[in-house]
């Protein structure tokens, strides 16, 4: 917008005197997303503000603020002002560290607050002090944030358990729980499809002994899961209202476990019916799948007559 008023030096003149300019990017390096021309044109106000952020923009469904995105997009805004007031005489008046509860307004909720604390400390220490060194590494993670370890960098394969001290410090730790108990499941549910697929559930057969190493695996992931939807409630109780608890849940949590479930009470209910194996569990099907062609028109006129 600011660029299309630039051939009109009246409007221009009235912009600078009556709008502050806010400059957004919350990307690892915000350097390569303004060049000079950009900063040229923004020289003319009189100050400007620069908006960064410590979570709620690493990705649409993330779970965790992991302090290295946070922390590079903190540290890249530094050099990024320090080259626009050097070659432009910018004035920037502040950095507006922000916080997203949603990736977009219409997504679900990612990164809760509390868990977040760790990236806010060290986002402040970033636009404080500047470049984080090894020692000052150590000095927020343990002594501010008094965790048992430096707070984790970036999301690994491995499963992370970490203990805080820092108000918010119980749903940091259950994130990790959660990341852990995630990993779990893909592993347990990457085996169970193998004995107990979507063919399997249709036709109601079964390979007798390997449905007994997937029941115990399941059952013994079921009973985690459930472990972990009482303390991840109990926990958000501590710092919000029921809906954020179920919200969360409904969207990270739950269609896990009901596909965990599906499969368990598959098993259960097949081990008992399944007394012998027909020569031929799977039928003899012979007519090919046909599926309708998906008309956008279609669609739209349903939705309209709705």
């Amino acid at each position: 917008m600011i660029s299309q008023l630039y051939g009109e030096t009246t409007n221009m003149t009235a912009l600078t005197e009556l709008v502050i300019p806010m400059v957004w990017a919350y990307v690892d390096d915000v350097t390569t997303w303004f060049d000079d021309i950009f900063w040229a044109r923004l020289s003319y106000f009189r100050e400007i503000w620069v908006s960064s952020s410590y979570k709620g923009s690493s990705g649409e469904l993330a779970l965790l603020s992991y302090v290295g995105h946070y922390y590079r997009n903190q540290e890249s805004w530094l050099r990024a002002m320090h080259h626009a007031n050097k070659q432009h005489f910018i004035n920037f008046k502040g950095v507006a560290i922000t916080g997203w509860s949603r990736y977009d307004h219409f997504l679900s909720l990612c990164e809760l607050m509390p868990s977040a604390i760790p990236s806010l400390a060290y986002a402040l220490y970033t636009a404080r002090y500047g470049q984080i060194t090894s020692v000052s590494n150590n000095t927020i993670g343990r002594q501010i944030l008094g965790c048992s370890q430096i707070p984790i960098w970036e999301k690994t394969q491995y499963p992370t358990y970490i203990t805080c001290t820092f108000p918010g410090h119980e749903l940091y730790e259950v994130m990790f729980q959660y990341e852990g108990l995630a990993k779990q499941y893909d592993e347990v549910m990457s085996f169970t499809k193998l004995y107990v697929n979507d063919l399997h559930l249709r036709y109601n057969f079964i390979h007798y002994k390997r449905a007994q190493e997937c029941q115990n695996k399941l059952a013994y992931l079921d009973e985690q899961m459930e472990r972990f939807i009482d303390t991840f409630q109990q926990v958000c109780t501590l710092y919000f209202t029921p809906d954020v608890a179920i919200e969360w849940l409904q969207t990270y949590f739950m269609r896990s476990m009901n596909e965990v479930r599906n499969r368990l009470q598959f098993i259960e209910r097949a081990l008992k019916t399944q007394t012998y194996w027909q020569p031929r569990p799977i039928p003899n099907i012979t007519k090919l799948v046909h599926v309708k062609k998906y008309s956008k028109a279609n669609n739209n006129l349903e939705r309209i007559n709705q």
